[in-house]
């Protein structure tokens, strides 16, 4: 079997169910010889695993996927082999959570107003609607996790707030100043990205992800072709956020070969101050 990776994963740091160290072990179980955390807008658990990764004899990445905004729209950006302690990226992961923080406050106000009162996430750098939903599943307001976006946080609910992001232009320079990568995340997961391909790629993106659990071969296929015609590099990762929405995790669905790890590996970005 041809070697594979995963380099794009959650842990319990955002919206995942796992411990950095139980993921590890499940990348390593699932048989991957490589994989990168990375969590929504925070590298809190990127030290944990790595170490977990070196002592189970597997490659790491250190990695994060950032929310941006491009033309009025949210899209995700993964960050490969950043250095987690660079400043431009601490001091923008940072504006990120204040404004993840200030944006939960006032879903749970909206919540109070209908009566419904809900426990805030535990003290983290990444809060989000994901805490929110699960613990609206569990307190009876929906049956499923899916169920309670629909009914409450999502465009239209009772409870939605709209997020305030980073143009993505300043997230690519903030991972071009860590010395990582930058990577259009799942740009098949809809239409939207999509239609976009050709603007979004006039940006200075170093790869984009052609792996992942919403794109079919066809979709996959085509951004092979795409980041082949534009020398960029190519990444893929199972997008596993463990089993928070009751639907299991969906690592080892998708196997990213592992080439595209060593060529990742192989092309750090000098700092860009």
């Amino acid at each position: 079997m041809t070697e594979w990776v995963d380099l794009h994963l959650h842990s319990n740091h955002s919206d995942g169910t796992e411990s950095p160290e139980q993921l590890v072990a499940r990348v390593a179980a699932a048989g991957a010889t490589a994989m990168a955390l990375t969590d929504h807008d925070t590298v809190a658990g990127v030290a944990a695993a790595r170490e977990a990764a070196m002592a189970a004899g597997i490659g790491f990445l250190d990695g994060v996927e950032i929310s941006a905004v491009f033309e009025g729209r949210e899209m995700h950006v993964v960050g490969l082999n950043v250095s987690i302690q660079a400043e431009p990226l601490t001091q923008l992961l940072g504006e990120l959570a204040d404004m993840r923080r200030n944006r939960m406050d006032a879903i749970h106000a909206k919540l109070r107003r209908i009566g419904i009162v809900v426990p805030h996430a535990p003290d983290m750098q990444a809060p989000g609607r994901m805490h929110v939903a699960t613990a609206l599943r569990d307190m009876g307001k929906a049956a499923t996790v899916q169920q309670a976006f629909d009914r409450y946080l999502n465009s239209g609910g009772p409870a939605y707030v709209p997020k305030e992001l980073p143009d993505v232009s300043r997230v690519i320079a903030a991972i071009h100043a860590a010395e990582g990568l930058a990577f259009i995340a799942h740009p098949g997961l809809g239409h939207w990205a999509m239609k976009r391909l050709e603007r979004l790629l006039a940006l200075p993106f170093d790869g984009l992800e052609a792996w992942h659990p919403s794109h079919t071969p066809a979709v996959t296929n085509r951004f092979l072709a795409v980041a082949q015609q534009r020398d960029l590099l190519v990444s893929g990762g199972s997008d596993c956020h463990g089993n928070v929405k009751g639907e299991g995790c969906t690592l080892g669905r998708v196997k990213t070969p592992a080439r595209h790890y060593h060529r990742i590996n192989a092309a750090r970005q000098p700092v860009r101050y």
